[in-house]
């Protein structure tokens, strides 16, 4: 009976001892579970916001530089388009081409083998059933024409792919004299020629070039024109209201002007910002002088005025005296003058 009981208890603490070791294996293997799956899990998310991430990045990228070449296309586009607004027979060009034409067809030398190799050189500017011999004939001119200036005045009749060029050129006209001088020791006469002058003129010519996009030929004959007539334009007047002049404030705002542009010739820019709105300075350019026609109008606002002189300038390195016109906006701050404004002319 005993050993029943002795049996029956072994076997019972072997099956509570089997029962503690699978348990606890089985807490262990779930706690190994556990952990990896929270790494999987970690190391997924990390890549899928690494993806995220690095495609935002490439399309944000894309996107910038998508924005950048649209901008160089558009540029690109307009600058094509003015270039076709003006035209290529009206372009930089053109304008080098004419000019030496101008000067071979100008200058003419009184050498018959000099002459020859101008009207090769004529030939190869004109256009195709254009020849010199219909250009002129010099078989009158004893003497010598020399091109002493030619500029452009102006550019008309423009199209697609011919615009005619006005050039103002002031050329001499010489003629050819023979000189004779008598040889004592040959007892013979010595004949030499000799360049005399029959005057300078001024003249307007116009070249009419043709292109076919790539080079250019002059395509008719060019034609003189008298130079423009002469113009005088008016200057640049005060047109402020004379009734708004204010000769109550004129002395106080003339010391303040002579201080103001005392500094503005001796201050550099940023001291100046202490005087001025937008800060300017001609430090160790010029040196303060005095002021003329001194004017003083009030303002739009109230406690603003607006002054008008010539300011006599002197440059520091020749002593070059110079008058200068300003228009300042000045305002009284605090009883203290500060311009909001200044301007390089009386007319505004």
């Amino acid at each position: 009976m005993n050993f029943f009981v002795k049996l029956r208890d072994g076997l019972k603490k072997n099956v509570d001892q089997g029962r503690k070791k699978v348990l606890k294996d089985d807490r262990r293997l779930k706690s190994s579970r556990f952990n990896g799956r929270m790494t999987f899990s970690i190391a997924f998310w990390l890549v899928l916001f690494g993806v995220i991430f690095f495609t935002f990045q490439t399309w944000a990228r894309t996107g910038f530089l998508n924005e950048k070449v649209n901008v160089y296309q558009d540029e690109a586009t307009s600058q094509i388009a003015s270039l076709n607004e003006i035209g290529f027979a009206n372009s930089p060009a053109g304008e080098t081409y004419a000019s030496k034409f101008i000067e071979t067809y100008i200058n003419i030398p009184n050498d018959e083998t000099q002459r020859e190799e101008r009207v090769k050189a004529l030939q190869d500017f004109l256009a195709e059933g254009l020849n010199v011999g219909k250009l002129e004939n010099l078989s009158a001119f004893q003497g010598k024409r020399v091109l002493k200036s030619a500029s452009l005045y102006d550019v008309k009749d423009v199209n697609d792919d011919a615009g005619s060029y006005v050039f103002h050129i002031d050329y001499e006209l010489f003629n050819v004299v023979e000189k004779k001088e008598q040889v004592e020791e040959k007892d013979e006469e010595k004949v030499t020629t000799a360049d005399e002058s029959l005057g300078r003129k001024e003249q307007m010519i116009v070249v009419r070039l043709g292109t076919d996009g790539n080079s250019f030929n002059v395509i008719e004959q060019p034609y003189y024109q008298d130079l423009p007539a002469e113009t005088r334009l008016a200057a640049v007047q005060n047109q402020t209201d004379q009734a708004k002049k204010n000769v109550q404030v004129q002395d106080e705002l003339k010391q303040f002007a002579t201080q103001f542009f005392t500094s503005y010739t001796t201050n550099s820019i940023e001291e100046m910002s202490y005087l001025m709105e937008n800060p300017e300075s001609l430090k160790d350019l010029y040196e303060y002088k005095g002021l003329e026609d001194f004017v003083v109008y009030d303002g739009e606002k109230e406690g603003q005025y607006l002054v008008k002189t010539l300011v006599l300038l002197q440059e520091a390195s020749t002593g070059l005296q110079t008058k200068h016109p300003f228009t300042l906006v000045v305002s009284k701050e605090n009883n203290k003058f500060y311009v909001q404004e200044l301007k390089h002319t009386l007319g505004g």
